[in-house]
């Protein structure tokens, strides 16, 4: 039996990605794997671990192609070190820890030099191919070096620094592409710079303390740095060192960094794709995306790259992240809905297509308001599909309850709100080849309500189960009598 993990080894892991390979290695939670191909195995390797719900870390060594100091980390954020096992109540948990101050946010300290800094490339130097780079699905375009990645740019018109995870493929030895959504952080930013005629500095982290990784990935607010949120989660600031080029932020203990610009898409792009994308598809041909082009490498020895390629979301290792749900019920808090008594993400539902909210209903139009700031709000949109509203007394970590709710509580005709023109992705399978030529990234939405209709909730039928209370004290009678207690 895995023993339970302490809060000094959890916060000493997520700031440090060498200490949660060695604590995870002490707690029988780390797979070595010697001699895997870069090409298609270590991805076909990855996507087995993820049919266990708790999959170990797996750290590549000795890989085919490259020497012996380079190594691949996967399933990063799956460990057991940071999800266990995510409920509504570990997520209760993680928010009131976060409340208690834990995550006020702090920004990050600049220091003359760190372990980043142990090897420096750049001009004829700088060379991409050295560096692990998966080849993770058949159909995949070419070799992706960006997955769990964090990609930095700063706000040209204020002091705003951005993380974002984006995915970035290997163009040439001094050329990488980035693939960006329109609407996010990182593209808003490009953005600006590209209209003053300039190009974005950028830096490219492919090896970063795991926390960097988990905010980078959620929904962080316009203007808030992912490092600053980062180092509220740690309780300290996080080090980083200036980029020689850009002046941005590095990790001063990440494990490899690109640094460069990326010049406006008029003056130069670079096909990119197809990727086999989270939702469970090849979404993007081959299409023209913006480049960076790679001026500096920074590079620890003995490094380390994170690999995190996705895979269909029906995978049991693919728990929902404690720190998605938890944004998205800081939103519906944060937009005054009342009774929110929990947030959830179905498995196969991705994170994103679908969202469950429980409340205690409390007001004539509540569910309403509840679906609508879920569907609408900044973490809830980009992607959405579903939103499910159901009563408190549903257990919405279970798909048995949420289709007992569908089914019994749910009218389709009087309880059931469609909202088009809503934000979506490229990624988005459902997005029409027709959509995707005029760049029109907008899909529909479906809310449901499945409570218990509010004028006449008072006299809807009795649930048909034995009280809880009356039934935990028979189980603690009679469980040492009956074989099946």
């Amino acid at each position: 039996m895995t023993k339970d993990v302490n809060d000094n080894d959890r916060q000493a892991a997520l700031g440090d990605l060498r200490e949660l390979i060695r604590i995870a290695g002490e707690r029988g939670e780390l797979e070595v794997i010697k001699g895997a191909d870069p090409y298609l195995e270590m991805g076909a390797l990855y996507e087995l671990s993820l049919k266990h719900r708790h999959p170990p870390l797996l750290l590549f060594e000795d890989m085919v192609g490259h020497p012996a100091n380079q190594r691949v980390l996967m399933n990063v954020r799956f460990s057991r070190l940071f999800s266990g096992d995510v409920s509504v109540e570990a997520l209760k948990e993680f928010r009131k820890s976060r409340k208690g101050g834990g995550e006020t946010p702090i920004p990050p300290e600049y220091v003359n030099g760190g372990p980043i800094t142990e090897n420096v490339l750049k001009g004829e130097a700088v060379n991409i191919n050295l560096f692990p780079a998966g080849h993770w699905h058949e159909h995949d375009g070419g070799r992706y070096i960006g997955t769990e990645v964090i990609i930095i740019n700063k706000d040209p018109d204020s002091d705003w620094v951005n993380a974002g995870t984006y995915r970035v493929m290997v163009q040439d030895e001094k050329t990488l592409s980035v693939f960006i959504e329109p609407g996010k952080h990182g593209s808003l930013i490009r953005e600006k710079w590209w209209a003053q005629g300039k190009a974005c500095p950028m830096v490219v982290c492919v090896g970063q303390p795991p926390v960097l990784g988990m905010v980078a990935s959620a929904k962080t607010k316009y203007g808030v740095s992912e490092f600053d949120v980062a180092g509220g989660r740690l309780g300290k600031a996080l080090r980083v060192v200036r980029g020689e080029l850009t002046g941005l932020p590095i990790p001063a203990d990440a494990e490899v960094a690109f640094e460069g610009f990326m010049p406006p898409p008029s003056e130069e792009t670079r096909l990119e794709g197809p990727f086999a994308e989270w939702p469970g598809y090849y979404t993007t041909e081959a299409h023209p995306e913006p480049i960076v082009r790679v001026g500096a490498i920074y590079h620890r020895n003995e490094l380390i790259v994170i690999g995190q390629p996705p895979a269909k979301p029906t995978f049991p290792g693919r728990q929902p992240s404690l720190t998605q749900l938890a944004t998205l019920w800081d939103a519906l808090e944060g937009a005054g809905v009342p009774g929110v008594k929990g947030v959830w993400k179905p498995t196969g539902g991705g994170t994103s297509f679908i969202n469950v909210i429980s409340i205690t209903q409390m007001h004539a139009g509540h569910a309403k308001m509840a679906g609508l700031v879920a569907t609408g709000s900044g973490p809830g949109a980009y992607l959405g599909r579903i939103t499910i509203v159901v009563d408190d007394d549903i257990n919405i970590e279970d798909p048995a309850e949420l289709l007992w709710a569908l089914a019994t509580r749910w009218d389709p005709r009087t309880q059931t709100d469609i909202i088009d023109g809503c934000y979506t992705g490229y990624i988005d399978p459902l997005v029409s080849p027709e959509q995707r030529e005029r760049d029109d990234i907008t899909n529909s939405r479906i809310i449901i309500y499945a409570v218990r209709p509010w004028h006449w909730k008072d006299k809807f039928p009795r649930v048909n189960t034995v009280e809880k209370t009356y039934s935990d004290k028979v189980a603690a009678k009679w469980k040492d009598k009956v074989g099946f207690i």
